[in-house]
């Protein structure tokens, strides 16, 4: 006999959104998208220097707002802007040549071998006062001219960028366009600073230095040896990407600290005519990261740490159901996927303390669980022994006892409005986690296999189908890779 629940929803209303958005998953949930491209600045790691909690923490938060505004049909660019010019370059150099290190070195394990080179260069810089004068030498004609060290780092920068992919491949990260600021080096970005001293703009100091005056400050773009500053590569940055991209709306995700500088930029972006759509997306700090190997991080070494820790975990579960001894994949998934998930169900401005133990723990609202109801759902679907209805009957609806997960999934479109609104990852977060507790709960006597009926198994497979579709979509824009067995 069939055991009806009183619905707590709209039938006909919910099942004709629930049967439209099976045929139409990825239409526009709210407002159409504006006109041009939407780039997101991302990530943005410093060559030559530990990948620090920062750039992961601006990598996650990145990743999450340019997948959030493609799953609304926005063309978005997503651009990873590299720190690799500026004095410490000089230091760079001497520091190769100090170490002796060989193209092949180089090529091999660039970003840890650069690293090597910059701390060897400064140590000695310690003990020789003269060091500090040949790393600003060597930038200045970096700058200013085509040199054979200009020729080298350029070589030893595509060996790091080729090696940031791989790493950025086990995140689930991906970039359009890999940029990096000695594009805008002096010799390349004349016309933009005489323009901005036609515009009353930049102004020459009695000391030689070249400075943009805001109120009562003085903020340098041209130092006194002619050399550039950074925000004046910003500067001519913002003036490339207007013309090569056309945007309509322009991303920064970079932590607080850098909140001056970005109010400085956008300033001088408006005094120039270009401010359309320029925000920084800022985030608090993470505490207390590191590896169990030392202090020194790389984002290879948080990468490694957070797989181990969850292999552990999977020799130590009795329903792991894929051979560990094969299987390198789903503990690296799964590590990731609670590195993700802890940094994104925090809001986006808080500082936080982050813990290993607490963010790779199976138990609770963790990625570990968004992983494991996906698996019972694929599971569930393999198992079924019948095929899915093809729509929802809304006079079974009521029979189905699955009602509180069509009226979830009915909340989705709203949830991810108020996420392009706010730029907050926690409310998708808070979601999926609402989501897979009310599945998890429905499953335990919304049975589909030992169900008599089968229109009804039809029925209630059908709901748990798009639960998994709808679960799946959520943690593809989180930038989590929904695993079918673990």
């Amino acid at each position: 006999m069939l055991v009806k629940i009183s619905p707590a929803i709209s039938l006909h209303r919910i099942v004709k959104k629930f049967s439209s958005s099976l045929t139409c998953l990825r239409k526009f949930s709210a407002k159409e998208s504006s006109s041009g491209n939407i780039i997101v600045e991302y990530s943005s790691p410093n060559i030559a220097k530990p990948f620090h909690m920062g750039h992961l923490r601006s990598t996650i938060i990145g990743n999450f707002i340019a997948n959030l505004f493609a799953d609304n049909n926005h063309s978005v660019v997503r651009i990873n802007y590299l720190g690799d010019w500026g004095t410490q370059f000089g230091y760079l150099k001497l520091g190769v040549d100090l170490l002796k290190l060989t193209d092949e070195e180089l090529q091999r394990d660039s970003i840890k071998q650069l690293y090597r080179a910059y701390v060897a260069a400064n140590q000695e810089g310690k003990k020789n006062e003269q060091i500090a004068t040949r790393a600003r030498e060597i930038f200045s004609r970096m700058e200013l001219e085509d040199t054979e060290d200009l020729t080298k780092w350029n070589l030893y920068r595509d060996y790091t960028v080729e090696e940031l992919k791989r790493v950025y491949s086990r995140l689930g990260v991906h970039f359009d366009h890999y940029h990096w600021e000695s594009m805008y080096r002096r010799k390349n970005i004349e016309g933009v600073l005489e323009n901005l001293r036609q515009k009353g703009i930049l102004h020459r100091d009695d000391d030689g230095k070249e400075t943009i005056h805001m109120g009562d400050r003085r903020v340098a773009v041209v130092k006194s040896d002619g050399t550039t500053l950074y925000l004046a590569r910003d500067i001519a940055a913002i003036q490339d990407r207007v013309k090569k991209y056309n945007f309509s709306h322009l991303y920064y995700i970079v932590d607080t600290a850098q909140n001056d500088h970005f109010k400085i930029l956008f300033n001088v972006s408006k005094d120039l005519g270009l401010n359309q759509g320029l925000s920084h997306v800022q985030f608090g700090r993470i505490h207390g990261m590191s590896t169990r190997k030392g202090s020194v991080v790389f984002l290879e070494d948080i990468l490694n740490e957070a797989k181990e820790i969850m292999r552990e975990k999977q020799l130590k579960c009795p329903t792991t159901k894929i051979d560990l001894e094969t299987d390198e994949k789903t503990a690296d998934v799964l590590g990731v996927s609670a590195v993700i998930i802890n940094e994104l169900k925090k809001r986006r401005l808080k500082d936080y303390t982050f813990d290993w133990k607490h963010a790779l723990q199976s138990d609770g609202d963790t990625g570990y669980k968004l992983q494991y109801t996906h698996c019972k759902l694929f599971s569930l679907a393999e198992n079924a022994g019948v095929e899915a209805a093809k729509s929802l009957n809304p006079d079974l609806l009521p029979y189905t006892l699955c009602q509180d997960i069509v009226e979830e999934i009915d909340r989705l479109p709203d949830v991810l409005e108020k996420c392009r609104e706010n730029l907050e990852a926690y409310l998708l977060v808070k979601y999926l986690f609402k989501l897979c507790h009310t599945i998890n709960r429905c499953m335990k006597t919304a049975r589909v296999k030992q169900e008599p009926n089968v229109e009804l198994q039809q029925q209630r497979l059908l709901i748990f189908n798009r639960a998994k579709e709808t679960l799946a979509r959520g943690m593809n824009i989180l930038g989590l890779t929904p695993l079918n067995r673990m």
